[in-house]
């Protein structure tokens, strides 16, 4: 398939393909979930990690509340996280949606605490189009740390305009000694800025070995920035992947795109360690605007991730 045919046409079609927010259940129980024994069975073969199924399904919940605090703040309502978590900071971005315009500041992260656990959680975009108007899929360099690398220029723009103030709250936080574990998190859109904040994070503050979950995100960098300036600082790096989403397959490894009036050629490779799951319908062409969706969509993640559980509808009822 021709993603790049497929790209246009979905930026032609996909205005109304709306990804839910936060709630694909009800109720949370009030005993933790258990699960089936294997953790989908995925094991980093470099570091020997092995992916964890609750942490999955608790940093997916974490970022359905992400979305959830873009409607709050469209609505001028207060957001709030659920208990046991406490909101710490939600950060802006100059990130225009359908129906805004541009120059208007959306919430676009946010940090929470619970217990000895800090987290970064990234919000996505609210639909795929947008998805495509972030991901302009030409490169730029990866400033944060010295080996440097190249990353995707509308990501890498967005994240420049919050990074220093998501270290800032990390640093302040991990100066109460209250603090042991630092999780980065995010879905699509979200999932790009998790993979660029990590290695910032675990440089600039205490916590060096910060644990990475994201779902359907798509590549963020070129080999060099994966294996120079990822990998060494980021080994716990978990990235669920349907096998029908369209996201995670772009930017093409492979990307011709039209700069600085000319044709220029840049390379994508995904860090480590992708989890496939898979739900949904294959996509064939730019007309599968519902599969598309579907396919791509939060809810429809966490939903697959439960069923891997002995309990999958107590499961879902803990989204909320």
């Amino acid at each position: 398939m021709d993603f790049r045919k497929l790209r246009v046409g979905c930026m032609a079609l996909l205005g109304a393909a709306w990804i839910l927010a936060a709630g694909c259940g009800g109720a949370a129980p009030a005993a933790p979930v258990p699960t089936r024994g294997g953790d989908l069975g995925a094991a980093d073969p470099e570091t020997g990690d092995i992916f964890r199924l609750p942490i999955a399904l608790e940093l997916a919940r974490l970022d359905l509340q992400s979305y959830q605090m873009l409607n709050d703040f469209q609505s001028g309502k207060p957001f709030t996280l659920p208990a046991p978590y406490t909101l710490v900071q939600t950060y802006l971005t100059n990130e225009p949606f359908q129906g805004q315009n541009f120059g208007d500041q959306v919430p676009i992260a946010y940090v929470a605490t619970q217990g000895q656990n800090i987290y970064v959680v990234f919000r996505g975009t609210k639909t795929v189009l947008e998805w495509y108007d972030d991901a302009q899929f030409g490169q730029i360099r990866y400033d944060f740390l010295p080996s440097g690398g190249l990353t995707e220029e509308g990501f890498t723009n967005i994240y420049t305009t919050i990074h220093s103030e998501i270290v800032q709250t990390v640093n302040q936080l991990a100066q109460s000694g209250n603090y042991t574990t630092l999780f980065v998190t995010g879905h699509s859109l979200g999932g790009a800025l998790a993979v660029l904040a990590a290695p910032e994070l675990a440089t600039a503050t205490s916590f060096t070995s910060p644990i990475l979950y994201t779902f359907a995100g798509p590549r963020a960098g070129n080999p060099a920035f994966g294996t120079k300036t990822y990998a060494p600082n980021v080994e716990t790096s978990w990235r669920v992947v349907n096998t029908n989403d369209l996201v995670p397959k772009l930017p093409n490894e492979v990307s011709v795109v039209f700069q600085g009036g000319t044709y220029k050629t840049f390379f994508y490779e995904h860090v480590n360690t992708e989890v496939d799951i898979t739900f949904g319908n294959p996509i064939s062409g730019p007309t599968d605007i519902t599969d598309i969706a579907f396919d791509h969509e939060l809810c429809n993640y966490y939903n697959a991730l439960c069923a891997e559980t002995s309990d999958p509808a107590s499961c879902k009822q803990q989204a909320g």
